[in-house]
C-alpha cells in the first residue's frame, strides 16, 4: 500500500536513545558505584554530616532501560514479542478465484499494544 515509515524511524531513533543513555548511565554506575555520598550541614549542630544516597544513574538506567524494552517490544525485538507477531501472506492471483479469497475465514492477527 505504500505506507508512509517515517513514523517507525523515529520510533527505531528513540530506541536507539534510550539505549545509548542506558549503557552511558551503567558506565557511570559501574564507575563511580550505584551509591554516593553527599554531605550537607546539620542545622542544628553545625556539623558536616555524610549521607549515602542512591546514585541518580541508576534511576537513570533503569528508566533508559524499560524504554529500550518498549520500543523492543514494539518492534518485535523480544522472544514474547516475536511470538506475539503475525505476518499475513500475499495471495497470488493465480492461487485461487475471488470468491475463494473473499469467503475464507480471516486469519487471527496479534494485538500488539
Amino acid at each position: 500500500m505504500g505506507i508512509d515509515r517515517r513514523p517507525d524511524a523515529m520510533m527505531l531513533e528513540g530506541a536507539c536513545v534510550a539505549y545509548q543513555q542506558a549503557v552511558q548511565a551503567d558506565e557511570i554506575i559501574t564507575r563511580e558505584g550505584p551509591v554516593c555520598r553527599t554531605e550537607s550541614l546539620d542545622p542544628q549542630t553545625k556539623k558536616s554530616i555524610m549521607k549515602l544516597k542512591v546514585h541518580p544513574a541508576v534511576t537513570i538506567s533503569r528508566s533508559a532501560w524499560s524504554q529500550v524494552r518498549s520500543f523492543c517490544s514494539e518492534f518485535g525485538l523480544s522472544p514474547v514479542a516475536r511470538v506475539r507477531l503475525s505476518v499475513e501472506k500475499k495471495l497470488d492471483a493465480g492461487d485461487a478465484d475471488l470468491m475463494a479469497i473473499l469467503s475464507a475465514p480471516r486469519e487471527e492477527r496479534a494485538i500488539v499494544h
